[in-house]
């Protein structure tokens, strides 16, 4: 598989993630109840979207570099990127969050709202990366 493919697809899903984050929030978010000090809705910042198409971009380099999870055989293509999701989430993201939220004593609502939008672009992430890799080989 190409490397500069692979970045390509990893970062236009960095990208992917962030728009159905907004998405997602614009739906739910009508149904939860607004916390006190808390911005009613959750803008959408260039910075974070590029902070988002970056680790998308680096979780395409370290899903090449790992030869596609080479190891994990006799398993469809979405195990593969589900199982390089949750590694990623739980070994980047998850660590990141918790400080910062245990730092700042952000309210757990708006962790679990940040720790989702850092899942789901490790979920998107690592799917796209494992079905361009199942393609290629």
């Amino acid at each position: 598989m190409e490397l500069s493919y692979l970045l390509l697809t990893g970062s236009l899903s960095g990208l992917l993630s962030v728009l159905a984050h907004a998405v997602l929030w614009s739906i739910f978010g009508t149904f939860r109840v607004p916390l006190p000090g808390a911005p009613a809705s959750s803008p959408l910042q260039v910075s974070d979207a590029l902070l988002h198409m970056l680790a998308g971009t680096g979780s395409a380099l370290l899903f090449w570099l790992s030869w596609g999870l080479a190891a994990v055989v006799d398993v469809s293509w979405w195990v593969r990127g589900l199982s390089f999701a949750g590694i990623c989430w739980t070994a980047f993201a998850l660590p990141s969050v918790l400080a910062v939220a245990m730092a700042r004593a952000v309210p757990v609502p708006i962790a679990t709202a940040l720790a989702a939008r850092w899942a789901m672009t490790y979920l998107i992430a690592g799917l796209a990366c494992a079905w361009s890799w199942d393609q290629s080989v």
